[in-house]
């Protein structure tokens, strides 16, 4: 089954790594292309080789070579959007978040229940290549029962521009832009929950868009995780250590994607050390979604893992606000 693909948002990411990504899928082409402005629609459809380009949702959604649609608009926007696609009978890959607050990620995702397609959401980084072999090494007792971990992720001093300077359309700001990426990733590499956490931002309780989300989480199996998903701070590791019974893993710049690091693995006597590349993050998360709707199955991640996303920054955005200890996902 080749499955054909219409994007509604051509920003950055969608030009240089998700359509790159859809053309160089073998069960993928691009089909459409949406944007608020027809001529930037019409460059990156020849740029790309998509057969239309439009300004119009609702004509895409309409069109019956469109089988899957891609959805890089701002965050807030993708609820409704990915309710009209499951109501036109389209499968979902949508960018993070699923949505501003958990109740309109719940909707979304019940939408495309409902409507019996797939939505998956643009959690790259559990694609990386190194974090399939931790997350198999912890599901293996390789480090025995973890008991914490530490991660950062950030691309430097770099504050957001553009609709991500928009309360209204971003929702929270380096939380949402890059944290959420490294929150998914420990739910993916422990198969695990928070339960609760603790959060502090730079801009104090103030209503504003914060660059440095510092976040304490504790997981349904006990173990404690901090994680800093920041865009303030200059020279970053991006680095992920977990520390477990028997052993630990560490990998060193390997938190975001089109990087190269190293990743250990240390567990009683033996220690295991190689090299990777997250280069390829974006096509292996295309390439997953592609493959799940072709088969049938769940993609990985699924809307389900979008809904826990946004649960758990609706958590993190009381705590740092309020100064509250908050459960999570009540």
């Amino acid at each position: 089954m080749t499955i054909g693909w219409g994007i509604i948002g051509i920003g950055r990411i969608a030009d240089s790594a998700m359509a790159p990504a859809i053309t160089g899928d073998a069960n993928s082409r691009l089909e459409a292309v949406v944007s608020r402005d027809e001529g930037r629609a019409e460059a990156f459809a020849v740029k790309h080789g998509a057969a239309a380009a439009g300004t119009s949702y609702e004509e895409m959604l309409a069109n019956p070579q469109v089988d899957a649609v891609l959805i890089c608009t701002p965050n807030t926007l993708h609820p409704d959007q990915v309710v009209a696609a499951a109501r036109a009978g389209k499968h979902v890959l949508c960018d993070k978040p699923l949505g501003g607050i958990a109740a309109d990620a719940a909707r979304a995702l019940q939408a495309c229940k409902q409507a019996g397609v797939k939505l998956g959401i643009n959690f790259q980084t559990r694609h990386h290549g190194c974090f399939q072999e931790a997350r198999q090494a912890i599901a293996e007792g390789r480090i025995g029962d973890v008991i914490s971990a530490q991660v950062d992720a950030s691309p430097g001093s770099d504050p957001p521009g553009g609709w991500r300077t928009d309360a209204a359309l971003a929702g929270l700001g380096a939380t949402n832009n890059i944290a959420v990426h490294i929150y998914d990733l420990i739910r993916f590499l422990f198969d695990d929950d928070p339960t609760e956490v603790v959060a502090m931002f730079e801009s104090g309780r103030a209503e504003q868009l914060e660059r440095l989300p510092m976040v304490l989480m504790r997981f349904s199996r006990g173990a404690l995780v901090y994680a800093n998903g920041n865009q303030l701070t200059p020279k970053p590791l991006n680095d992920l250590v977990i520390h477990g019974t028997r052993g630990r893993i560490d990998a060193r710049g390997l938190t975001r994607p089109g990087q190269e690091g190293r990743m250990r693995i240390v567990s009683g006597e033996d220690e295991t050390e190689r090299e990777y590349s997250s280069h390829d993050a974006y096509a292996r998360t295309l390439a997953a979604f592609s493959h799940a709707v072709s088969e049938g199955r769940e993609p990985n991640p699924s809307g389900l893992d979008g809904l826990r996303s946004v649960q758990l920054t609706d958590a993190i955005r009381r705590s740092a606000r309020e100064g509250l200890v908050v459960p999570v996902g009540e």
